[in-house]
């Protein structure tokens, strides 16, 4: 295992322990998908409708010598109908150097191909490095310049500021706990994606803000 990947699994391990409910985290993915909306920045809503898997995030990072970040979200999967109940996620980032401070950000990170989608249901762990994400277009034609376009976008909001860097990327996996807790002691992350749950309450908000 490399030193990067154990700076991002252990703190995403130690945050096994945050139980968040699913609908609480639904509640809060909502607030920072209409807090994008109703900037001067929006999403396009083409980018939506290309996404064939979205991750909604907030994170809080601390002052360390090796930089850290820890948050929670929901993981959602394009279905046939719309979007698939939600899975709840913790995340975790590590950066070298001298952090100083305290900042949280909100992260919508759009998956653009099935490929990304299946990697994470079946790792059960995503991470994105700062030199593969792409900050996801402003314009309503995501797909304007031609060519195939990136398999990730994200858009960033950091203490009100909107865009930016994705500065150290960004690490998530599946809160198995949590969403045991809600959907069954049984149930897996492709269990929620495939229809087989009842959504919690709040979920049909979500859904509609993201369409």
């Amino acid at each position: 295992m490399t030193l990067l990947r154990i700076l991002l699994v252990v703190p995403l391990l130690a945050l096994a322990a945050c139980a968040t409910p699913v609908g609480a985290r639904t509640a809060e993915a909502v607030a920072i998908v209409r807090g994008f909306q109703a900037s001067d920045h929006p999403i396009p809503a083409a980018v939506f409708e290309n996404a064939q898997g979205v991750a909604i995030l907030r994170e809080g990072s601390g002052a360390l010598l090796i930089g850290g970040s820890g948050g929670e979200g929901v993981f959602l999967k394009r279905t046939q109908t719309g979007w698939s109940a939600p899975v709840a996620i913790n995340t975790a980032g590590a950066t070298i150097g001298l952090q100083a401070g305290y900042q949280t950000r909100d992260i919508v990170l759009i998956m653009n191909t099935t490929d990304e989608v299946t990697r994470f249901l079946d790792d059960g762990l995503y991470g994105v490095a700062e030199a593969s994400a792409v900050a996801g277009p402003a314009t309503t034609d995501p797909n304007n310049a031609g060519g195939p376009g990136p398999a990730t976008y994200y858009y960033l909001r950091k203490e009100g500021i909107f865009g930016g860097l994705l500065v150290g990327g960004v690490t998530f996996m599946t809160a198995d706990k949590v969403n045991r807790e809600l959907y069954g002691p049984d149930v897996t992350a492709q269990d929620i994606v495939g229809g087989n749950v009842k959504p919690p309450a709040g979920t049909t908000i979500l859904w509609q803000a993201l369409n």
